[in-house]
């Protein structure tokens, strides 16, 4: 059933499917002011880099800010201090490409990978960001599927909405959720098997999210800015020495997974939550 031709044949009809059933941003949407929320650098570009590049094209006014430190990517070959430092500089450096000047990024600090463990912390200081700038849009990863600091971004920003009764259009956005048949093959490795079964249960053949991200936002023409802005996250897109224990967005998957961020479009789930 993994074989490439039946895959891609059944790729096509999910994105078709997604990319038919999805409304637009329009002109007025694409000019309301937005603040993303990454778990970690690179989040940012890889689930909603167009839109930042088609928002501030259309000027509006973007920051981003990110709730880890990303500090433990790579921990088997660097320490955390290192990896903190370089990612915050490749962060800061992808956002400019994306448009986003240093004044508008905001580095909360959390430990990578230990996000749920400073809930409450971080959701004062999401809820300090939202009262200070209030967005008009908030950008945060979806959920399902995904990992544990980008389940705890999700329910971190929501908390921190709630809590501050502000009208706001919330759009989710998928990084790992995409890692599901037949968006991607299953592997070769047991756990790369068992990771894919996982999301391909959970998004249901991805027809879960034919049905909730309704909201597309088209990259076709800034689409080379978005990859621009995504290698300069080089220390999770190049091998560093080239050592080849250095793992890379490019190797997940056998190089299935980056693919899905380079569609015509990017797709979200629309959550429009009302003043209280």
């Amino acid at each position: 059933m993994d074989g490439i031709p039946v895959r891609r044949v059944f790729r096509r009809l999910l994105w078709m499917a997604l990319e038919r059933l999805a409304r637009s941003f329009d002109d007025d949407e694409l000019r309301r002011s937005a603040m993303v929320f990454a778990p970690h650098p690179d989040d940012e570009t890889l689930g909603c880099g167009g839109a930042i590049l088609q928002k501030r094209r259309a000027g509006a006014v973007v920051r981003i800010a990110f709730l880890t430190d990303g500090s433990s990517s790579h921990l088997q070959l660097a320490s955390r201090d290192e990896l903190r430092a370089i990612r915050a500089r490749e962060a800061l450096r992808a956002a400019k490409v994306l448009g986003v000047e240093e004044e508008d990024v905001f580095m909360l600090g959390f430990p990578d990978a230990a996000l749920g463990s400073h809930r409450e912390a971080a959701v004062a200081r999401v809820g300090e960001l939202l009262r200070r700038h209030r967005p008009e849009q908030l950008f945060v990863p979806y959920a399902r599927g995904e990992h544990q600091d980008h389940v705890s971004t999700n329910h971190i920003v929501h908390e921190a909405v709630a809590r501050a009764g502000l009208p706001v259009t919330v759009l989710e956005y998928a990084v790992w959720a995409w890692r599901h048949w037949p968006m991607v093959g299953f592997g070769r490795t047991r756990l790369q098997q068992r990771s894919v079964l996982a999301g391909t249960v959970s998004t249901r053949l991805g027809l879960r999210m034919v049905r909730e991200f309704r909201t597309k936002v088209p990259i076709q023409d800034v689409v080379g800015q978005k990859r621009a802005a995504l290698a300069l996250h080089a220390s999770q897109m190049e091998r560093r020495n080239a050592e080849p224990r250095w793992r890379t967005l490019q190797d997940v998957d056998g190089g299935d997974f980056l693919p899905c961020f380079f569609e015509d479009y990017e797709l979200y789930r629309r959550i429009d939550v009302a003043a209280r």
